[in-house]
């Protein structure tokens, strides 16, 4: 069986189709190619659509093109968002209830990633000097389906991997309404000088240029000090969420390596202010760029803190995902 992946600038029908049909399982990668047109997850020279579906030819006898296979594949790829994640794919083997043949999706995976082998060479000659790839020969690949990751292990694709996460959805409508923050508390957005805040608390290394664009939401001390923020990722998905414990006697970039630093008993955890946040996020800036209601997090199993909000906000866990380094050459 010969399987050819297609290659766009931009998403067909039959891809927008196909995951319009398959949601909300196919919810990562269909937001983030319906985020290529925002500043979040901007289409870029090296963007690429990949799909199994072979491009239509009109013939003599219809006009119409052909039915589509039970089984697909479809991907999102830019090589120039490295080190942060590159792909984002979707297969039907993913969908609980709509049969799908493993061998077939098996062979899909594969014939993807021969495509991307040659995708990579072609951007490293490109960009051999402006941009180079720092992992050449590996791609990542956020938020992969646990069968999906299985079949990659399987053929012994996957080089490394981050612990199991949980995928939480929400719906708009069932998000709580967007509360008053108690008093000497304000909201903001996370500004360009807040970012090395941000980064510094969190243990995944994020472009600072891709934290800009991404929207977000703070709750700020009347003094303008960040305490607690969240973002949209570009997949649609709420990420980056902290609450600071306290408030620091010093300010807030300086690195605290003193073990007897001193801190004002003002405690921001356990007072519902990433609950809070992560509601002001979902309600008020990303309702413009989701139109279906559906948002989804990624929670590490073991981070127990970030489930309780995730519940906190109706969310329901429906599978796992990793985030994963596969060799592709």
């Amino acid at each position: 069986m010969e399987i050819i992946i297609r290659d766009d600038l931009s998403p067909p029908d039959e891809v927008l189709e196909a995951l319009a049909h398959h949601m909300p399982y196919s919810l990562p990668t269909s937001r983030r190619i319906q985020f290529m047109n925002t500043s979040a997850g901007r289409q870029t020279a090296y963007s690429h659509i990949l799909s199994t579906f072979a491009a239509s030819k009109p013939t003599s006898t219809s006009t119409s093109s052909p039915t589509p296979a039970p089984e697909f594949l479809i991907a999102y790829l830019d090589f120039s968002r490295g080190p942060n994640a590159e792909m984002w794919l979707y297969s039907s083997i993913e969908h609980p209830t709509i049969p799908s043949s493993a061998a077939v999706c098996e062979a899909q995976l594969l014939a993807l990633l021969t495509h991307v082998a040659g995708l990579e060479q072609e951007y490293v000659n490109s960009n051999s000097a402006s941009a180079p790839r720092a992992n050449q020969g590996n791609m990542l690949i956020a938020s992969l389906h646990v069968k999906v990751w299985g079949l990659l292990k399987k053929h012994s694709l996957v080089k490394m991997q981050s612990p199991e996460h949980l995928k939480f959805l929400f719906k708009v409508a069932n998000l709580p309404a967007v509360r008053e923050l108690p008093e000497g508390l304000v909201w903001a957005s996370v500004r360009a000088e807040d970012i090395p805040l941000v980064l510094s608390r969190t243990a995944i290394p994020y472009k600072a240029e891709l934290m800009k664009a991404l929207p977000s939401v703070a709750i700020q001390t009347s003094a303008g000090v960040p305490i607690a923020w969240a973002f949209l990722g570009p997949d649609g998905s709420l990420k980056t969420l902290h609450c600071e414990v306290s408030k620091p006697s010093t300010p807030p970039y300086r690195k605290r390596t003193i073990l007897t630093q001193t801190y004002h008993q003002e405690e921001y955890r356990g007072r519902g202010l990433a609950k809070a946040v992560s509601v002001k996020l979902l309600r008020d800036r990303a309702v413009d760029l989701v139109q279906d209601g559906w948002y989804h997090a990624d929670v590490a199993v073991e981070n127990l803190q970030s489930q309780g909000v995730c519940r906190s906000l109706k969310g329901t866990v429906e599978w796992s995902v990793y985030y994963a380094w596969i060799r592709i050459s």
